[in-house]
């Protein structure tokens, strides 16, 4: 007989893993105990080695669905005699790695409960058990306990109890349980009740309605064409009915969100089909226990309202994950869910702010709302499937906080303890210790007060989750960046080494950091903005990366931009900036390539596309020919806003990418019927040449630098069309290709690309 300390690394806390231990215990026989321990699980068990092997290869083989597990680490003991096998009292382990659960959708044994009329938990919103329910979103400290959560708030009842210690049935320590006697509970208040409080909580009318009719209240509003605030787990909403137009387009009123697409929330992935083309690798992303937004191409008879997904060709379409989803969603068919904020403020997760919010919005027919507090708000999660693979676009709820495991720092030791800071648009930072990398929630745009405030809170809240003490700091180079001064600040506060990284070299670092690459690697970041290191704006990118180091091989030719951030949102800005640099076209060097674009410029002179700026045109040149509030751009996300606007096709980004995505449908509309219209097949066309200049430039950098390893990353690869053909054409020339799989393309991942090159670095001191 032999004693073992076994310690599970992984997704092992809030998945139902010590209760599913527990149950295996009992089947095999064996003794010991098991308890949470900071955010590992640590298994203790006396038998003999072989009964021990035979347990845990059965342990690792049927683990909760949830779950996963990342190292096991065994080491032996004295014998410790048990008289049985326990779950004891949970331990904080400061100077673990800790792994905690992200929140885990509905499951489908409580959704079976949820319709079941003969069940205890009938109709119940906020129906879980040991392997669903909320987790990060909840957690107020460490380990996952239900004192350690909101959930706290909440004595249970005696048959939860009972449920809680049965180590037969599914809620057997689960913390999230409750039922419609104890725990959260629907309550709506109307319009017309919401002037009248000074809080949510006072609601006197919705108390003496039952749950249900709380529910069936916010029911009947939506079927009447109205909008509703309803409280969700990681914040609140914006819900209306999805082939509603009038209320579609009072959503939008309400959100001051002029055009940037809505994402709508089924019942099933078969209604989903009848909206869109599905494949077997979408579907398992949308019925996951993480539930994204999938990005899906929508059906052209589609029956959604036409203002919820606008000129978009693509659906963010998305499965409930609570119960009282579900409930709306059987008594209205499919609904608009959006975050609750005004554009670019960040998700309402406090009753009171939407309640001071609603009391000013006539236009709100409404909210649902319960009183079970949000530790932690966090947006829902969108994911698109490229290469057959799921790309996270937005990395947040469900995703977050599962750390991406850095192999290529895998000798780290975790007294190594890092933070980066991310970057202004999309942003995310990123938390350190050893080579496991914790990113944050996706906040936005740091454009606002709000916005950095929630970036502060939660970067205070998860050093103190996870016990991390950064002593290297790693930033963007650009000065103005909120996250850069931030870093900057708490840097020189605390005596840290501070690094600052370029943003595409970041961008690049962030997939070698997925793949455990170290170099050399090429790199190509095409994106809309980045300061780069000659101080001019970055975008077009050939980088070779090896370690934590780059060398810039190549870039799309400079262009002077007359307009500053200014020319970020007007296209037809950017396409009058080329148009003035194709009149003074100089020879190409080794260090610069060029995307044509004479034929787009012929068919904008001709068409007189931007006959509407024919007054701007003059001091456009002027100001650019005497370099008045102009830089220098090597962007590409620019090059595609001026083909967008030379070719007719849109001339302002009403939202990020708008010119870029409209360019993208006239290409894909080009595919489907060639020949059709000049301008769609000169889309088609652009988006070729630039996947065969990529192709070039990687030849050349692989002559450089004896690499066939490629890294693509940044903004611009979200491009379906461009991202296709590119893969097609580098693999076709014998690259092996790499992307960004677990973390955004986009600036939401470029903090992993910076908490890389600070491990990298470290590495080396």
């Amino acid at each position: 007989m032999v004693t073992r300390v076994i310690t599970i690394y992984g997704t092992v806390q809030g998945v139902g893993f010590r209760p599913t231990t527990s149950r295996y215990a009992a089947k095999f026989g064996m003794k010991g105990q098991v308890r949470n321990m900071g955010g590992l699980v640590q298994l203790i068990l006396t038998d003999t080695p072989e009964r021990i092997d035979r347990f845990l290869e059965y342990l690792i083989a049927n683990k909760p669905r949830a779950s996963e597990i990342i190292a096991v680490e065994q080491k032996e003991v004295d014998t410790v005699p048990f008289d049985g096998f326990s779950i004891v009292p949970s331990s904080a382990c400061e100077d673990e790695i800790a792994i905690l659960p992200a929140d885990i959708a509905i499951c489908d044994r409580c959704c079976a409960e949820l319709r079941d009329e003969q069940n205890r938990r009938f109709g119940h919103p906020f129906i879980s058990c040991t392997d669903c329910g909320p987790r990060f979103t909840i957690m107020e400290r460490l380990p996952y306990d239900r004192d350690t959560t909101t959930m706290d708030d909440f004595a249970l009842c005696g048959e939860c109890t009972a449920e809680y210690a049965d180590a037969r049935g599914i809620r057997f320590h689960a913390q999230t349980v409750s039922c419609h006697d104890c725990g959260p509970q629907a309550i709506w208040v109307g319009a017309a009740e919401l002037h009248h409080k000074n809080s949510l909580c006072e609601n006197p009318s919705s108390a003496v309605r039952k749950p249900s009719d709380n529910v069936a209240e916010a029911a009947a509003a939506l079927l009447s064409g109205g909008v509703i605030a309803l409280k969700g787990v990681g914040g609140y909403y914006f819900a209306c009915r999805a082939g509603d137009e009038q209320a579609v387009q009072r959503l939008r009123d309400i959100k001051l969100r002029e055009e940037k697409p809505f994402a709508v929330m089924f019942a099933d992935t078969d209604e989903i089909g009848k909206q869109c083309a599905v494949s077997e690798a979408e579907r398992e992303l949308l019925e996951s226990p993480k539930r994204p937004i999938v990005l899906l191409e929508r059906c052209s008879d589609s029956g959604l309202a036409p203002g919820v997904c606008g000129s978009s060709r693509f659906v963010g379409a998305f499965l409930p994950s609570m119960g009282l989803q579900y409930l709306l969603l059987d008594a209205c068919g499919p609904l608009v869910m959006t975050s609750a904020n005004l554009s670019g403020l960040p998700i309402i997760t406090e009753d009171d702010e939407m309640l001071r919010f609603a009391r000013g919005e006539t236009r709100l027919s409404g909210i649902l709302y319960n009183t079970r507090r949000i530790a932690a708000g966090a947006d829902d999660s969108v994911v698109r499937v490229i290469d057959g693979k799921a790309q996270l676009i937005r990395r947040s709820k469900g995703y977050v906080p599962v750390p991406v495991y850095a192999r290529g720092a895998a000798r780290l030791t975790k007294d190594v303890q890092i933070y980066a800071a991310g970057g202004q648009l999309k942003s995310a930072f990123a938390l350190s210790k050893g080579s496991f990398s914790y990113l944050s929630q996706y906040f936005g745009d740091i454009d606002s007060l709000e916005s950095e405030q929630v970036y502060r809170e939660n970067y205070a809240r998860m050093k103190d989750f996870f016990s991390i003490e950064p002593e290297i700091v790693v930033c963007d180079m650009h000065p103005n960046y909120v996250p850069t001064r931030f870093a900057e600040t708490a840097g020189r506060a605390e005596g840290k080494r501070l690094i600052r990284v370029q943003h595409h070299h970041a961008h690049i670092a962030s997939v070698m950091a997925e793949h455990g690459l170290t170099g050399p690697v090429i790199g190509v970041a095409f994106d809309g903005t980045g300061y780069g290191t000659d101080g001019n704006i970055w975008g077009g990118e050939i980088l070779i990366c090896q370690g934590e180091s780059f060398t810039r091989h190549s870039h799309l030719r400079y262009v002077r931009m007359n307009g500053g951030d200014s020319s970020m949102r007007e296209g037809w800005k950017s396409a009058l900036s080329y148009v003035a640099a194709a009149r003074h076209r100089g020879d190409i060097t080794d260090e610069i390539f060029d995307i044509d674009i004479a034929d787009i410029i012929a068919y904008a002179e001709t068409r007189a596309t931007l006959a509407d700026h024919k007054a701007d045109r003059n001091v456009i040149f002027a100001a650019i020919e005497a370099g008045v509030n102009c830089v220098e751009s090597s962007s590409m996300g620019r090059l595609f806003d001026a083909a967008a606007s030379l070719l007719g096709i849109h001339h302002v980004n009403r939202y990020e990418g708008e010119c870029a995505i409209m360019l993208e449908n006239a290409a894909d509309r080009s595919v489907k019927n060639p020949g059709a219209s000049e301008a769609d097949d000169l889309a088609l066309a652009f988006h070729l040449r630039v996947a065969q200049a990529t192709v070039e430039q990687c030849r050349s950098a692989r002559e450089n630098c004896g690499s066939a390893l490629v890294a693509l990353s940044g903004g611009v690869f979200q491009n379906k069309i461009l991202m296709d053909e590119t893969l097609k054409l580098l693999r076709r020339d014998g690259f092996r290709v790499y992307y960004n799989e677990s973390v955004p393309p986009n600036d939401g991942g470029i903090a992993l690309g910076q908490n890389y090159i600070g491990m990298l670095a470290a590495m080396k001191w």
